[in-house]
């Protein structure tokens, strides 16, 4: 739907008031009609220091002709210009590394030239494919509120304008744009959404666009109101840089996702309605380890926090009586002597056959006295050793049996009785 007149995008923008009057505004302009309109916009209706930033990613060549256009047309409005190349190859996760390189650029020229702001053009269009696309993936209320119209420094003030709004702007006012082609590389998931599914839901439904938009800025207020429960819970929970497992555990279900979404966050990782769940199954079990995209999290004690990626694991290596084995940083030696009772450096065994060192394998169990097993990674996880650092724990094999986890717990099957011959295995 195109605008009502010449000056209904300016109104819906001023109403919203991202943009103060005094802000030194740093405009990044592609020459697309989006960006075009929020240039002439911007640079029309704003006060204050307005700059423009234009971004050739070097993946075509005609993109050289769009900056010329962008220069031409920020001269034409008195705002200082920059031209920056990107350099980009043609190589995979492209569009996430073109951003990456976008973002990275703008903050960079906007600290060098004393900017406080910098705008994007971001439509409605796009923040109606942004909630779609995440609500697809998967995604609690915090995804679901898609583009802030306001984030730190940056901002998206045409998110209350549809992109066919933006184009009707640029045609009314004479302003001239180019479309880039890649826009419609169907490719890309995002492009599917666009030419596919918002044109559909638009047919069924013809205030499809507008209402994605108004369901992501309720979310967005009604998230202030919820920040202050959340910090609340948060204060409650946190532990160093994780968060205390029982606490956690104890809070409602709605806010213990918060709590844990808000972890996932500050730690890097993407807060996928998924991680969330495997933080909160993690917290609940007491134990776990996940790789996610960005971070391992997982329990070490009470806390739940990114923890470090597991040391590699020394080999294993055969164990002679008498004989001794380096395993990382300790020393496993084995010999014959009279059996003494048993302690945490040292066991004595009745036999022995093939004897080997080696690190914890999944699945390992250890014997009981009172019968039964336990899993080598509680019993380590249980006296606090870190999940990192148990690929360095020595464990003693025999045969498939394990008759010692050195330096915590022996097998009381295979020990001998103080005064009998014995062999001796001691970690030093």
């Amino acid at each position: 739907m195109a605008v009502d007149s010449e000056g209904e995008i300016a109104r819906r923008i001023a109403r919203r008031g991202v943009i103060s009057t005094s802000a030194r505004v740093l405009v990044l302009v592609s020459g697309g009609p989006d960006s075009m309109c929020l240039l002439d916009v911007v640079s029309r209706e704003h006060p204050g220091r307005t700059g423009v930033l234009t971004m050739d990613h070097g993946l075509r060549p005609e993109a050289g002709d769009e900056s010329a256009l962008v220069e031409r047309e920020a001269a034409a409005r008195g705002c200082p210009v920059w031209v920056e190349n990107l350099a980009l190859d043609a190589g995979p996760n492209l569009q996430e590394r073109a951003r990456e390189a976008r973002r990275a650029t703008a903050e960079r020229i906007a600290d060098q030239h004393g900017y406080d702001l910098i705008a994007t053009g971001h439509t409605a269009t796009d923040q109606a494919e942004t909630v779609l696309f995440r609500l697809a993936r998967g995604t609690g209320r915090t995804g679901a509120i898609g583009m802030r119209e306001r984030a730190g420094r940056w901002v998206r003030p045409l998110l209350v304008a549809t992109r066919d709004e933006t184009r009707a702007w640029c045609e009314t006012a004479g302003v001239p744009f180019v479309d880039d082609p890649s826009n419609l590389e169907m490719r890309f998931s995002r492009v599917r959404i666009r030419e596919s599914v918002l044109p559909a839901l638009q047919a069924a439904h013809p205030g499809a666009v507008a209402a994605l938009n108004r369901f992501a800025l309720q979310l967005a207020d009604e998230q202030d109101v919820l920040d202050h429960v959340v910090d609340t819970a948060w204060d409650r929970c946190v532990m160093g840089d994780g968060l205390a497992v029982a606490p956690l555990v104890a809070q409602p279900p709605a806010l213990a996702r918060l709590v844990a979404r808000r972890l996932l966050q500050r730690s890097g990782v993407a807060a996928d309605e998924r991680w969330v769940e495997a933080v909160l199954a993690m917290a609940r079990d007491g134990a776990g380890v996940a790789d996610m995209p960005g971070a391992r999290v997982g329990v070490i004690g009470p806390v739940i926090g990114v923890v470090p990626a597991p040391s590699p694991s020394p080999d294993p290596a055969p164990l002679g009586v008498p004989g001794e084995v380096r395993f990382g940083e300790r020393l496993i030696r084995a010999a014959r002597a009279t059996a003494t009772e048993p302690s945490p450096t040292a066991v004595s065994l009745r036999h022995a056959g093939d004897l080997q060192v080696r690190a914890p394998r999944p699945g390992d169990r250890i014997a009981l006295a009172g019968g039964g097993h336990a899993r080598v990674g509680r019993l380590l996880a249980d006296v606090g050793v870190a999940a990192h650092l148990r690929t360095q724990v020595p464990v003693v094999v025999d045969g498939g049996r394990i008759v010692w986890v050195a330096g915590y717990r022996a097998n009381p099957q295979v020990l001998a009785a103080p005064g009998d011959n014995a062999i001796r295995l001691e970690l030093v």
